[in-house]
């Protein structure tokens, strides 16, 4: 193994071990929140708790915790009620998702609803070690993930064309990166000026993962497609392909049912459409945008991990099982 390969390796291992960390220390606020709030019923408590994603990595309460400590704060345990709370506003999320793509139960609409409410009630236990400024700032990124994330998801139910200027337009409401990274920042006390930079690092950083998640899908359940929607990779096959293969994505688009040899012949012409190339082409030109605004923060372990993270849009399991289909 060459000296790369065992530095990748070292920093991967670090990494894992940061994720599981603050998990960890997020996982039990968590329970014992939704235990002790007297607002809801014993089955909404058992809801959110069953929904909610314990004992897995958590990479938005990372997210805020290494902002928090690459400016400086002097105790990322302070600012654990916002690192659950970025986690608890995405499994609301998901609980939208899944009903817009599989036309799921719609009670999860509700659930979605209940465990937001849980996300902006968590705040209020800042005020215990941060200033009533910095407690407003957050509620106010907070509310910005909703309002952001609301005009991706309107962007997604009506992107039923190839058009790649709304799609970035939607990879930029979705991206989560950004309002964890200024809220870590701002709960680390850091300037204006350097919350700002971590916010427009952030964003580059959310829309790069966003682009790699859609790209890499192709090796992985076609969850997209399936549901019938137009991402990057598949917006840029539309334009590239043949005639032949355009038509026969035309008529899969949307099929949730599809059998083994339609979706390798999906995964062909999306890798030799030049799709999936074109996919981590353009999440590492986001990643590297993103890197130049964080390259003005000191060299520290906590930006060195953040950079790391931006490698995931890059080397992927799923990238790999795709070059079979060259």
């Amino acid at each position: 193994m060459s000296k790369q390969s065992q530095e990748r390796h070292r920093r991967k291992l670090e990494y894992f071990e940061l994720l599981r960390d603050t998990a960890e220390a997020v996982d039990p606020y968590v329970m014992q929140f939704i235990l002790n709030n007297s607002q809801l019923n014993p089955k909404l408590k058992e809801a959110c708790i069953s929904r909610y994603r314990f004992g897995k990595p958590q990479l938005r309460p990372l997210q805020v915790r290494l902002a928090y400590e690459l400016v400086l704060g002097k105790d990322w345990k302070e600012a654990i009620s916002a690192c659950a709370s970025v986690e608890v506003k995405d499994t609301g999320y998901y609980c939208y998702d899944e009903v817009f793509d599989t036309s799921g139960n719609p009670g999860l609409i509700l659930l979605g609803g209940v465990l937001s409410t849980v996300s902006y009630s968590m705040i209020g236990d800042l005020f215990s070690s941060h200033s009533p400024q910095q407690v407003q700032q957050v509620l106010q990124e907070i509310c910005n993930l909703d309002l952001n994330n609301a005009h991706g998801a309107r962007i997604d139910l009506r992107l039923n064309k190839s058009n790649r200027e709304l799609y970035l337009q939607k990879a930029k409401g979705y991206n989560f990166w950004e309002q964890a990274l200024r809220i870590g920042g701002i709960l680390g006390g850091a300037s204006q000026s350097h919350i700002d930079r971590l916010g427009q690092a952030g964003q580059k950083i959310g829309i790069a993962h966003i682009i790699a998640n859609d790209t890499w899908d192709f090796g992985k359940s076609l969850e997209d497609f399936r549901a019938g929607k137009y991402t990057l990779p598949i917006i840029w096959a539309f334009e590239q392909t043949t005639e032949a293969d355009r038509k026969l994505l035309e008529s899969l688009l949307g099929k949730k049912d599809l059998t083994e040899e339609e979706t390798d012949k999906i995964r062909r012409i999306m890798v030799r459409s030049g799709s999936i190339e074109y996919g981590k082409s353009k999440a590492r030109e986001y990643c590297n945008e993103g890197l130049e605004f964080l390259c003005s923060f000191p060299d520290s372990p906590q930006r060195r991990m953040l950079e790391f993270a931006t490698t995931w849009t890059q080397r992927n399991k799923y990238y790999q099982y795709l070059e079979q289909f060259k």
